[in-house]
C-alpha cells in the first residue's frame, strides 16, 4: 500500500520551522527522534509530528489525499528541502508499510527528490495511559503575557531540575492561578484571574514554553488540557497541538518567601533606572568571574537614589560607575540605606517591565527585596541581595 497526497509548498515550510524545535540531531541514540511523522488522512489533511520524548509537536495542513497512510521522513533533509519552497503543488508518495529504511518521493515544479524514511510504527507516540481532564478555553495572548513576565527568573542550569521550569498552581479556594518561576535566588510571580482554571499543581520546562509562546501569542482562544495526575499538559489551536511532559519533583512553597513588612518603600520610574542599568552593562565580567553587582544607595536629603556599578577584587570593591535617579519615598523614615544586587537580576526584571512606575520595597540589606509595578498587584518580583566585601 502507498501513501500518496498533494499539499501546498508554503504550508510545509511553516510546519517544518515549528516541528524543528522537537527534532533531535541525526546522532541521537534514538535515530527516529530525528525524523518527522507524516500522516495523510482520509479527511484530506496531512498531520506532521515531531518529538524529543518530553515534548510532542503536531501541525496539520489541508491536503488532497489519494491514499491515506503514515511514514516517518528524515527531519534534516525534509527541512532543507521545504525551506523556501513556494510551489503551489507538492506531491508526496511513499510505501506506508515498511519493515526497514526506505525512500519517499517528493515532486514539485519538475523537481523530484527521494528522501530517507523509516516505518511509522517506530515513531514514539505520547503516553496513552494518562487520563486527561476536560479542556478549558484560555486567552492565548493573556497567557503569553503572563509567561513572559516570569520565565526570565527560571534557572538556566539544567542541574537545577524543577527550578528550570515555570510552575502553575491553583489550590482550593484560590481566586487566582499563580504562574511562578525561580532559580532560588529570585522569584517572579504573576497571578491570572479566571474562574475557568481548575485546581492544578504542575511545573513545565521553560524550553517547551518558549516554543509555545509564539503560537499562543497569535491566538485569542487556546484549548488547554491537563492530566489528572498533573504530569502531562496539552495546548492546541486550529492547526497545531503541543504536548508537554511536566518536570518531576516538589516545587518550593514560594508563597512563604514573599516579604510582607519593609523598612523602606520607594517609587522609581522605569524610564530613568532602566537606561542607567543598561549603561552599566559595559562592566559586565567575562568568563567565570563573579557577576556584576550594583549598589543601590538611598539619599533621603535629596530624594534620589544612587546606582553604583562595582568591580570586586581580592575581598574589596571599587566603584566604577555611578548615576542618580529620582526616588519618591512611600513609607518608612527617610534615612540612608545601602543594598547590593546582581546586575542581571535587576536588568531582566526592568527590561520585562519596560516602562511606567515601579515600587522597590526593602527589608534589611541581607534580606529579600520586593519589586512590583506600581499599578499592578498581580505581578511581583522577589530578589535576594548580594554581599558586599568588607561589610559584616
Amino acid at each position: 500500500m502507498v501513501m500518496r497526497c498533494t499539499v501546498a509548498g508554503g504550508a510545509l515550510e511553516e510546519a517544518a520551522r515549528f516541528l524543528a524545535a522537537a527534532t533531535s540531531g541525526a546522532r541521537s541514540t534514538l535515530p527516529i527522534l530525528s525524523y518527522i511523522l507524516l500522516d495523510a488522512r482520509k479527511d484530506n489533511v496531512l498531520r506532521m509530528a515531531s518529538t524529543n520524548l518530553t515534548l510532542w509537536l503536531e501541525w496539520t495542513v489541508a491536503a488532497e489525499v489519494e491514499e491515506p497512510g503514515q511514514i516517518a521522513v528524515s527531519g534534516k533533509e525534509w527541512r532543507l528541502l521545504v525551506t523556501g519552497l513556494t510551489s503551489p503543488s507538492v506531491e508526496l508518495e511513499a510505501p506506508s508499510e515498511l519493515e526497514m529504511a526506505g525512500r519517499m518521493t517528493m515532486k514539485f515544479n519538475g523537481g523530484e527528490y527521494k528522501l530517507p524514511v523509516l516505518p511509522a510504527d517506530e515513531f514514539p507516540i505520547p503516553p496513552e495511559d494518562v487520563s486527561m481532564r476536560e479542556p478549558i478555553q484560555v486567552n492565548g495572548r493573556k497567557l503569553a503575557e503572563a509567561l513572559r513576565k516570569v520565565m526570565f527568573a527560571a534557572s538556566p542550569d539544567p542541574t537545577m531540575g524543577i527550578f528550570t521550569g515555570v510552575h502553575f498552581r491553583k489550590e482550593e479556594g484560590d481566586e487566582f492561578l499563580d504562574i511562578v518561576a525561580t532559580d532560588t535566588h529570585r522569584l517572579a510571580l504573576f497571578r491570572v484571574e479566571d474562574e475557568n482554571f481548575p485546581i492544578m499543581n504542575l511545573t513545565l520546562p521553560t524550553s517547551a514554553l518558549k516554543i509555545l509562546l509564539p503560537l499562543i501569542d497569535k491566538t485569542s482562544a487556546v484549548s488547554w488540557r491537563i492530566s489528572e495526575d498533573n504530569t502531562l499538559v496539552e495546548f492546541s489551536g486550529e492547526q497545531w497541538r503541543v504536548l508537554i511532559t511536566g518536570l518531576a519533583g516538589t516545587y518550593a512553597n514560594y508563597r512563604r518567601v514573599i516579604p510582607q513588612q519593609f523598612l523602606h518603600q520607594i517609587k522609581l520610574r522605569v524610564e530613568e533606572i532602566l537606561p542607567a542599568i543598561r549603561r552599566m552593562t559595559i562592566f559586565r565580567p567575562t568568563g567565570r568571574r563573579q557577576p556584576l553587582r550594583v549598589i543601590l544607595r538611598l539619599i533621603p536629603e535629596t530624594s534620589v537614589m544612587e546606582l553604583v556599578a562595582i568591580d570586586i577584587e581580592m575581598g574589596s570593591y571599587e566603584e566604577v560607575g555611578k548615576e542618580t535617579v529620582n526616588a519618591e519615598w512611600l513609607s518608612g523614615s527617610p534615612q540612608p540605606y545601602t543594598v547590593a544586587f546582581q546586575h542581571p537580576y535587576l536588568m531582566e526584571f526592568l527590561s520585562t517591565l519596560r516602562s511606567g512606575e515601579v515600587t522597590a520595597n526593602f527589608q534589611e540589606p541581607t534580606q529579600a527585596a520586593l519589586w512590583q509595578p506600581a499599578n499592578d498587584d498581580r505581578w511581583l518580583y522577589v530578589v535576594m541581595p548580594m554581599h558586599l566585601p568588607g561589610t559584616e
